[in-house]
């Protein structure tokens, strides 16, 4: 037989019954674990002087790089020359620093690429404080993805944007009869704006995916805006191969819609993810 319940002492409250728990789903445990994580506050002095410590660290890092890269100078230029080389008989130069400014500049850019993957950390440290721990999970993919793409951009425009652009400009002068006296700083600058402009065009994807896991944007909200977004993406490509004809745009356009459509896929996993969880908390 079960002996019944000791009844309380006269003077003492019952005990109530400690209430059934009921097992925590995925939605529940991650609302709770973000309710009790407590983020780091700072000031805007506080987030300028760490603004100003990444940045200087950056610099330090690019310079030593550049000193050596600087030694390869001559090696980086006759690969940075190979698009424009069919088309004139040589460079040119009129002012008597401009072979030493055109080896900085090369030095420099090849100091950006090397250290891209350092850049993107410094920048995924920068931005992760302002992140809940689930989140910050996303670092080596963050900067695994993002240093590809920068490189990948840079050798787009290395091997098909720079080309082509090239080829364009120059026959149209020579097609006028008119003949190619190109300098050296010039055209380096040019190579510089196409090759930096489409390594950062193609963060597109990263960028993306990172509003999408904070959520700032929804793969509807990307597609309804569409039509924006191109003419964006066509308005930059126009700054960063100036030609008229929309062959050169559209090598440059067409490749940075298909990244944005790649960042929609992205943010659309994560909704999909985002409401799987949902459900299960249901």
């Amino acid at each position: 037989m079960t002996p019944p319940p000791e009844e309380p002492e006269q003077g003492q409250t019952p005990e109530a019954p400690e209430p059934e728990r009921l097992p925590e789903t995925r939605l529940g445990k991650r609302r709770a674990e973000e309710e009790e994580e407590e983020l780091p506050r700072m000031t805007l002095l506080e987030h300028l002087d760490e603004l100003r410590r990444r940045i200087l660290r950056t610099l330090i890092v690019v310079v030593v790089a550049f000193f050596g890269c600087f030694a390869f100078a001559e090696q980086i230029y006759n690969l940075l020359a190979k698009p424009i080389e069919p088309h004139v008989d040589q460079l040119v130069f009129d002012g008597v620093a401009d072979p030493f400014i055109v080896q900085v500049k090369v030095a420099l850019l090849a100091a950006v690429f090397v250290t891209s993957p350092y850049l993107v950390a410094q920048l995924w440290g920068f931005v992760a404080p302002g992140l809940y721990r689930r989140e910050k999970r996303y670092a080596i993919p963050f900067i695994f993805f993002g240093s590809l793409f920068f490189i990948g951009g840079g050798a787009f425009g290395y091997f098909v944007a720079l080309p082509f652009a090239t080829e364009f400009l120059v026959n149209m002068g020579l097609n006028a009869n008119w003949d190619a006296d190109i300098r050296i700083e010039r055209y380096f600058s040019f190579a510089v704006n196409v090759l930096l402009g489409l390594a950062v065009m193609f963060q597109l994807p990263i960028v993306i995916f990172m509003l999408s896991q904070l959520g700032v944007v929804t793969p509807r909200f990307l597609m309804r805006h569409f039509r924006w977004a191109v003419l964006i993406i066509i308005v930059v490509s126009a700054v960063i191969t100036p030609t008229p004809d929309a062959i050169n745009m559209t090598i440059v356009a067409g490749p940075t819609v298909l990244l944005y459509l790649v960042g929609v896929g992205a943010s659309a996993l994560v909704q999909r993810r985002r409401k799987r969880i949902e459900d299960e908390g249901d």
